[in-house]
């Protein structure tokens, strides 16, 4: 056996772990889009039943004021917590992978390097341009924009004998709202370079 063709010892536990951490990859991903479905759902069925209830101004406000912004934020914190752990499984599989393209110099040049591609396809600078990331932020957008419009219908319905409570009110939770989307989106935008930094050190 020449020296191109002898493995290191560890290579085996590494493609071992390589292997289980791509179906962790999958896994994440899969649990990631149950939780924006399941989010959106129970988000449609409580405004559904606001708009069913109409005529009770303090259910209709209760649900549009506090359900469902509620509900949205839940979502995102969950949906962002499983990215995070997503982003950083797939920057360890991009360690594993440059581990094993070491030990094999001589491995045709299109294997192990799915991470690294994905690595190329993130914004450089340029937010403008076409990436996979946009999901996540979109996402986060979303939800948002369900909050924001769920407030401002809680606050058509409330509004009226109760001016001075329903402005505080609604500036407190646009306050809050955007603070946390803000915070989340900064999360997903820097987690990958974070992680990255972190595997170096």
């Amino acid at each position: 056996m020449s020296a191109s063709e002898r493995k290191p010892e560890w290579t085996d536990a590494v493609l071992a772990e390589y292997a289980a951490h791509r179906s962790e990859v999958i896994s994440e991903a899969e649990t990631q889009q149950q939780t924006l479905a399941l989010g959106a759902t129970a988000v449609g069925l409580v405004v559904a039943g606001a708009f069913n209830v109409w005529s009770n101004k303090l259910l209709v406000s209760i649900a549009f004021l506090g359900v469902v912004p509620l509900l949205c934020l839940f979502v995102l914190i969950h949906w962002v917590g499983r990215a995070a752990g997503l982003l950083r499984v797939g920057v360890y599989l991009q360690q594993l992978e440059e581990a094993l393209r070491a030990a094999y110099p001589d491995a045709p040049p299109n294997v192990l390097i799915w991470e690294k591609t994905l690595e190329r396809t993130t914004r450089q600078g340029r937010w403008w341009k076409a990436s996979y990331e946009w999901h996540d932020f979109g996402a986060i957008g979303i939800f948002a924009l369900l909050a924001y419009g769920s407030i401002a219908l809680g606050a058509y319905r409330a509004y009226a004998r109760h001016e001075s409570s329903v402005i505080v009110l609604v500036i407190i939770e646009i306050l809050v709202m955007s603070g946390f989307a803000i915070r989340l989106l900064s999360e997903v935008a820097m987690a990958r370079q974070r992680l990255r930094q972190h595997f170096r050190d």
